[in-house]
C-alpha cells in the first residue's frame, strides 16, 4: 500500500493589484501525494574521484576489443531534463533517469588511425543527427527495426558532462575526428606476435528506471594511450 500525506500551500499574488483565478479563491484545497511501491532509488554518490584517477587495469589479452568497464560515477536526473518519448510516457515509466560514468581501455589496433573524439548512441545505434533546439540537444538514431528514435538532453546536462571530461584532460575541437599517429618500439626480448594500442574511453550511460538504455555518450581521450606487445 502506498503511503501518503497532505500538503498545505498558500498562494499569494506577486503584483500589488494581482487577483487570483476563481479556482484558487476556493477554500478547502488539499494536495495528496503518494509514493508507489515500485519506485526505489539506490545510492547515487556522484563521482568517485579515487576510483577514476588511475587508468583501468591493463591486464587483458589483445584478443579482447576492450577492458571491462568500471563505473566511476552515478547520478539521478529528474525526467524534465531528459526528452525521451512523450511527457505522459515519462511520467508513467520513468520519472527519474540513472546516469553513470564508465571508463575502460578501448583497442585502437594501429598507431596510424582516425578516431572520433565523441561517439553518441541513441536506441543502441550511433546517432545520425545532432542539433540544438530551444535549449535541448537532440540526438536522432534508429533502433534495430530501423525506426527513428530521438533523445534530448537539456544543455545544462550536456555541458556538465563535457565539463567533467575537460577537467581531466579530454581534448575537444571543431573536428569530430582526429588523426592518431605514432611510433612504438619493442623494448622486450625474444619474439612478439601481436601488438595493440589502447585508448582511454569514458562514457556516460543514461538509463530508465527499468534498466533500459536511452543514450550513451562516449568521450575518447586521445592523449591517454597505452601499448602492449604479446
Amino acid at each position: 500500500m502506498s503511503t501518503g500525506w497532505i500538503c498545505c500551500q498558500t498562494y499569494k499574488a506577486i503584483t500589488p493589484d494581482g487577483f487570483p483565478p476563481k479556482f484558487l479563491r476556493r477554500k478547502g484545497w488539499e494536495v495528496h501525494t503518494s509514493t508507489p511501491n515500485d519506485f526505489q532509488l539506490g545510492n547515487a554518490l556522484g563521482l568517485d574521484s579515487a576510483l577514476r584517477a588511475p587508468l583501468p587495469e591493463f591486464n587483458f589479452p589483445l584478443s579482447c576489443t576492450s577492458s571491462q568497464p568500471v563505473v566511476v560515477g552515478k547520478w539521478y536526473s529528474p525526467f524534465m531534463f531528459i526528452k525521451a518519448g512523450t511527457l505522459k510516457d515519462q511520467m508513467s515509466t520513468s520519472m527519474y533517469y540513472e546516469l553513470t560514468l564508465e571508463q575502460n581501455q578501448g583497442n585502437v589496433v594501429d598507431v596510424d588511425v582516425v578516431l572520433p573524439r565523441e561517439v553518441v548512441s541513441a536506441a543502441r545505434r550511433e546517432a545520425m543527427d545532432v542539433k540544438v533546439v530551444n535549449g535541448v540537444m537532440w540526438f536522432k538514431g534508429c533502433n534495430i527495426e530501423g525506426q527513428e528514435r530521438s533523445v534530448g538532453l537539456n544543455l545544462e546536462v550536456f555541458e556538465r558532462m563535457k565539463w567533467e571530461q575537460e577537467r581531466v584532460g579530454w581534448v575537444g575541437g571543431n573536428d569530430r575526428q582526429v588523426s592518431l599517429k605514432g611510433v612504438e618500439e619493442f623494448g622486450g626480448t625474444g619474439r612478439w606476435g601481436k601488438f595493440g594500442c589502447h585508448i582511454l574511453a569514458e562514457r556516460f550511460v543514461l538509463k530508465r528506471m527499468d534498466g533500459s538504455r536511452v543514450l550513451t555518450y562516449e568521450f575518447n581521450h586521445i592523449n591517454k594511450i597505452q601499448s602492449k606487445w604479446e
